[in-house]
């Protein structure tokens, strides 16, 4: 019986040959979005077509896309050239594309944490972000180098846009955001969502330092929106990024964890934040849940390993959820990402831990960064809709959930023993066989 709880993982890990694959680098710029979503496009095309009508014209979709592509057009010609060649592979009018990739993704919300070296059991930075519903099912991995002179990136993100919600790249920078909720009146329509930046980043900052500038300049120059909470991090350290369309602040990360789920808390951003008691606390408590767990496994265990995280990722407390408080994982959790990035070897043998589908649901699946090809049903969106359906059939009580962790930590330990086979491999300059 439990092995269903864990079908959206093993199962379709188990199909072997019979599964199809997802190359990881496509020199046609966009063309590794278009394939992505093919198999989508009888349904999903359908109902985004019919909202870009119901929500904007197409004379103000097509005026709304030329500010947007001449707002970047010094900055990010190769990405504006890339939704260009997305468009007219899909055989949408001009601009279209466009005004859905920017308008309708904008930022995804929820609970991260992350994990200074010191106190992680890899010595390197660890960034994790549980991903709640926010209208949007159809979710993505995309492993890929989308042009030349970008780095190899790994992202997380709904399947219909080319955004990330999460993102790693070759180097182990990782970016996640979280929505701010904030009293900040100005806002900018016409810029670029959150999900957008989350991606340029990884594709083109090789440290931590380095994507917090930039994330900066994005606010600054006024290309991004309002009431975002960014954590980033290299294999050495970490930081925090509050922006609204007014401010941004930012502190490195100089302790072993730090928890956010919605509240602005840095000096200077706090005259930001909404005042009211109940905003406050949705995403109070959910941040004092990771602190606390996260404070008690380094107390007890010295270092905080992925395993650990794992189990945070699932942390529901049953009598604060009487009480109604929002909690770490709540039942609309969706996915988690953790990324792990490698010190000996991070374009190959970093990694990221996804269960794509609710926690309580879905293995967490390994994703190594040296991977030429990815699982089809990973990045097509049948992973999450398979994970999305078991669990309203299987409802996935508090007392089996360490059964179900017993037998997902035997499938990780495998993993991990794998991948230290690959690493001696590597140090042979056996690559190839690496890769197997």
């Amino acid at each position: 019986m439990m092995l269903k709880y864990l079908l959206p993982g093993l199962a379709i890990l188990s199909l072997g040959a019979a599964e199809t694959f997802f190359p990881v680098e496509d020199p046609r710029p966009g063309n590794w979005f278009v394939n992505s979503v093919r198999h989508s496009r009888p349904t999903a095309e359908k109902f985004y077509r019919e909202k870009l009508d119901k929500l904007d014209p197409r004379p103000v979709r097509a005026q709304w896309a030329e500010l947007y592509h001449q707002m970047i057009e010094q900055r990010f010609v190769s990405n504006r050239l890339e939704e260009e060649a997305i468009e007219k592979a899909l055989g949408w009018p001009k601009g279209d594309f466009t005004w859905h990739n920017h308008k309708f993704y904008t930022r995804t919300g929820c609970t991260s944490w992350i994990i200074a070296p010191d106190a992680s059991s890899t010595g390197a930075c660890i960034v994790q972000k549980n991903r709640d519903y926010t209208g949007q099912n159809l979710l993505s991995v995309r492993l890929f180098r989308a042009a030349p002179g970008r780095y190899k990136v790994l992202t997380v993100t709904d399947l219909w846009n080319t955004g990330a919600g999460a993102a790693m790249n070759e180097k182990g920078v990782m970016i996640v955001q979280n929505d701010a909720s904030n009293k900040d009146s100005l806002y900018r329509s016409v810029t670029t969502g959150c999900i957008f930046i989350l991606r340029y980043i990884a594709e083109n900052c090789a440290t931590k330092d380095e994507a917090v500038s930039c994330l900066k300049e994005f606010y600054r120059s006024g290309i991004a929106r309002s009431g975002s909470i960014y954590l980033i991090a290299d294999l050495n350290s970490g930081a925090i990024v509050e922006a609204t369309a007014r401010r941004v602040a930012g502190a490195d990360l100089d302790f072993a964890f730090e928890a956010r789920a919605n509240n602005l808390l840095l000096p200077g951003m706090r005259n930001s934040v909404i005042n009211k008691r109940e905003n406050f606390l949705k995403g109070a408590n959910r941040r004092f849940a990771a602190s606390e767990f996260l404070r008690k496994t380094l107390q007890e265990k010295g270092r905080i390993a992925p395993q650990d995280l794992m189990r945070l990722a699932r942390f529901r407390d049953p009598e604060d959820e009487k009480a109604g408080y929002r909690q770490v994982c709540m039942k609309n959790t969706l996915a988690s990402t953790m990324m792990v990035p490698d010190r000996m070897f991070p374009d190959f043998l970093s990694v990221a831990f996804v269960a794509l589908g609710p926690t309580r649901h879905t293995v967490f699946v390994p994703i190594p960064m040296g991977v030429s090809k990815m699982p089809e049903s990973l990045v097509d969106g049948e992973w999450g809709t398979a994970a999305l359906a078991l669990a309203k059939k299987l409802p996935l009580d508090h007392n089996r959930l360490p059964e179900f962790e017993a037998l997902e930590k035997k499938f990780i330990d495998e993993f991990f023993t794998a991948r230290e086979a690959a690493r001696k491999l590597l140090l042979t300059r056996k690559k190839n066989d690496a890769v197997k």
